[in-house]
C-alpha cells in the first residue's frame, strides 16, 4: 500500500465582505461556494511536496486530479491521507471542480484516511486540536508559527503567496509525520463500522 498526503489553502472570493464581518462570521464564509482554492499540495510517501498554484483555479484543479489519478492508477489500496480531509479538503476540491466543470479522479471515502477522525476515534461533534497542536508531540518537527489557516486569506491579499506555499509544504510534512506515528501506533486500524 502506498499513500499520498493532500492539503489545500483557500481564500474567500469577496474580500470586502469577508473583512467586514467578525471572526465567527468569517469562518462561515470558508466554504466552497463563497471561497476559492488558491493552492493544492500533495506529498507522496517520502518525496518532496508538490504544490499546484495558479490564478486559474480550473487549471489547478485539473492538474491536481490528473496527478491523483496517476498516483492511484486504479489501485484503490493506495490511500489518500489528510488532516480534516473529509470535512474540508475533499468537499472543497469536489465542489470547486463541479463549479468549474473539471473531471475528478473518483475515490472511495473508506480509502481516505482522515487523521482528525483517527486521532479522535471517530468522535462526533466539535473537536479540539488543530494540526499544529498534534505536531508539537513529534520530535524535531519544525512548525511555522507566524502563519496558520486563519491568516491565509490576509496573507493572500497582501501578496505573500510564497509564504502561503511554504506554509502548505510544511503542513504536508507535518501531516505525513503524524500519519507515520498513527500507523506505528496502529491508530489507523480503528474502524468506524
Amino acid at each position: 500500500m502506498d499513500y499520498i498526503v493532500v492539503d489545500i489553502e483557500t481564500c474567500p472570493i469577496d474580500k470586502n465582505g469577508y473583512l467586514s464581518v467578525g471572526v465567527s462570521e468569517r469562518k462561515k464564509l470558508l466554504n466552497p461556494i463563497d471561497s476559492k482554492i488558491i493552492a493544492i499540495g500533495i506529498k507522496r510517501r517520502g518525496n518532496d511536496p508538490i504544490v499546484f498554484h495558479s490564478k486559474d483555479e480550473k487549471q489547478m484543479l485539473g492538474d491536481f486530479w490528473l496527478e491523483l489519478s496517476a498516483f492511484r492508477k486504479g489501485d484503490f489500496s493506495n490511500k489518500i491521507v489528510g488532516f480534516n480531509i473529509k470535512g474540508f479538503d475533499l468537499p472543497f476540491l469536489v465542489t470547486r471542480s463541479f463549479m468549474h466543470e473539471v473531471t475528478i479522479a473518483p475515490f472511495v471515502l473508506k480509502d481516505v484516511i482522515d487523521l482528525r477522525e483517527s486521532l479522535s476515534a471517530f468522535k462526533y461533534g466539535k473537536l479540539r486540536g488543530k494540526l499544529k497542536d498534534f505536531a508539537q508531540y513529534i520530535k524535531n518537527l519544525e512548525v511555522l508559527d507566524d502563519i496558520d489557516g486563519e491568516k491565509v486569506a490576509e496573507e493572500y491579499w497582501a501578496g505573500n503567496i510564497d509564504k502561503i506555499l511554504e506554509y502548505l509544504k510544511k503542513d504536508l510534512e507535518i501531516t505525513e509525520a503524524i500519519y507515520n506515528r498513527v500507523v506505528k501506533l496502529r491508530i489507523n486500524e480503528i474502524q468506524r463500522w
